[in-house]
């Protein structure tokens, strides 16, 4: 029986791995070295390469081929039904793909071999990033992730739930919102509806952390933590003052 790549210790689970994947640093790349992160597309819930730079869900590390994977049947490139590696301990000079951001996404589910210290958790370390140039309205299973606005967007918060947390940054030189229901804790409000950071100048690199939190007993706020310099974050404050007030 063919040896596991890079895993021992190991639980599984089946998933479809979808016929487009390619492994560019084999030959030929229609068979892909088991081994390989994987990520899992938004649109389809089909496996595919783990692609760090991707938007679609592939940029999240979710897991890991058991074995190699011919991707052809026939000459044909074909879905192909497959075990990827979901948790346990794996020898991470035998995987291929695997950066610092996979390592932290991947860190609560698998013991590296050559890691010393525990991965840092999701509020260091996102398990995932996103770009949206719209609005978005985030959902629970959003839990973890930074967001990346590249244009003007307003984030709505879901239902409050203990834990949830959730960070945003600007990119672009436009407004960037952050909108509740009158229970999201800023500077100089521990009622506000949204968060605005619209400071002419001062957009680009405006950056929150925003976390579900109980304040009292049987309470859930929104607690929003802008990240800069002193004087960054005073502005900010004085702008989200403003944009609390709507």
């Amino acid at each position: 029986m063919e040896r596991r790549k890079g895993q021992d210790q190991v639980a599984t689970k089946k998933i479809t791995l979808v016929s487009s994947a390619s492994d560019s640093g084999n030959t030929p790349a229609t068979k892909i070295r088991g081994g390989n992160l994987l990520g899992i597309a938004d649109s389809t819930g089909k496996a595919n390469l783990y692609s760090p730079d991707a938007n679609d869900g592939r940029q999240i590390a979710v897991g890991i081929l058991e074995h190699n994977q011919d991707m052809l049947v026939a000459g044909t490139a074909t879905d192909r039904f497959t075990q990827m590696l979901v948790h346990g301990l794996v020898r991470d000079g035998e995987l291929v793909g695997l950066d610092p951001r996979a390592k932290q996404q991947l860190g609560m589910r698998f013991l590296f071999d050559r890691e010393t210290s525990p991965q840092a958790g999701a509020l260091m370390h996102p398990r995932g990033i996103y770009r949206k140039s719209s609005n978005y309205t985030v959902t629970p299973g959003d839990n973890g992730l930074l967001f990346l606005a590249t244009a003007a967007v307003t984030f709505t918060l879901p239902t409050k739930q203990n834990g949830l947390a959730f960070r945003f940054a600007q990119t672009a030189d436009f407004n960037l919102v952050i909108s509740g229901s009158a229970d999201i804790i800023a500077k100089g409000n521990a009622a506000a509806n949204t968060v605005t950071f619209s400071t002419a100048n001062e957009k680009v690199g405006s950056h929150v952390l925003v976390e579900c939190i109980y304040v009292g007993t049987s309470t859930l706020k929104w607690a929003g933590d802008e990240f800069g310099s002193d004087d960054a974050d005073r502005r900010v404050g004085e702008e989200i003052g403003v944009g609390s007030r709507e």
